[in-house]
């Protein structure tokens, strides 16, 4: 069985980001490191590949910064890693790049974690699942062997402590939620020897993607970055779900 983990260099300790020129993104300096969520995701596939040698493949989409998360899944166990070099903010545009990436690699199992800790859209996953016509699932908290090797059993989260299990056929897309495996640490040793082998990169023009293509499916657009503000007001709202809707949404509009 193969297993294609997606991955995510999120920044850290960011200090007055800025937004790209043209909106496409946000502007950062300094070190990155593994989105925590899509290491969960890694870490369930590593599990997988220990009990049934499986065999891992960690992709991302990102700029030369991104690569060291590559080296860190490559030192977990990962047997391969491929970084696509573009810089995107946009989920809609990711989950694209994925989809285009993906179709030439072999999978029978694709793992992503549920969010970014900087976007917190929670929809490349999803996105990327739907683009690849596959059977996908959101939250998943447990995963094993349904009847037969080509059927998943999944335990998905609900929320308010609710679970629901389901059977998927392979191949098929699990957005894995934080906490299903434990997290293991990375002995120094293997991640420098990790970091001198190579990690393959593919151009967008690699994969026959156009600047136009992804004007055309940019759906968000960075126009300004606010400091958080404090409040420590509470309004309570009253109303039937569409007049909550409409007072909501006009807040919204007013605060930006």
């Amino acid at each position: 069985m193969n297993i294609v983990v997606c991955l995510k260099a999120v920044p850290t300790n960011v200090k007055d980001p800025v937004p790209k020129s043209d909106g496409a993104g946000i502007l950062t300096e300094g070190d990155c490191f593994m989105n925590a969520s899509d290491d969960y995701a890694l870490e369930q596939a590593l599990l997988l590949k220990k009990d049934f040698g499986t065999r891992v493949t960690a992709v991302t989409v990102g700029s030369v910064r991104s690569q060291d998360i590559l080296h860190v899944s490559l030192a977990k166990g990962a047997d391969e890693a491929i970084r696509v070099d573009a810089d995107e903010f946009d989920p809609n545009i990711v989950s694209f790049i994925l989809s285009r990436a993906l179709r030439d690699l072999s999978y029978d199992l694709i793992l992503t974690g549920v969010e970014s800790s900087d976007g917190m859209s929670s929809q490349v996953g999803i996105s990327l699942g739907a683009q690849l016509g596959l059977p996908y699932v959101y939250a998943v908290t447990k995963m094993a062997f349904g009847n037969g090797e080509d059927r998943l059993l999944v335990t998905r989260e609900l929320g308010g402590g609710r679970y629901q299990t389901l059977e998927v056929d392979k191949p098929a897309l699990l957005c894995v939620q934080s906490g299903i495996a434990p997290l293991t640490y990375t002995p120094p040793v293997k991640l420098i020897h990790a970091r001198r082998k190579g990690v393959p990169s593919r151009s967008l023009s690699d994969l026959g993607i156009t600047g136009e293509e992804l004007a055309r499916r940019r759906k968000t657009k960075v126009i300004e970055i606010k400091p958080l503000e404090k409040n420590s007001s509470t309004q309570w709202l009253s109303g039937n779900p569409e007049q909550l809707a409409r007072v909501i949404i006009d807040k919204i509009s007013k605060a930006l």
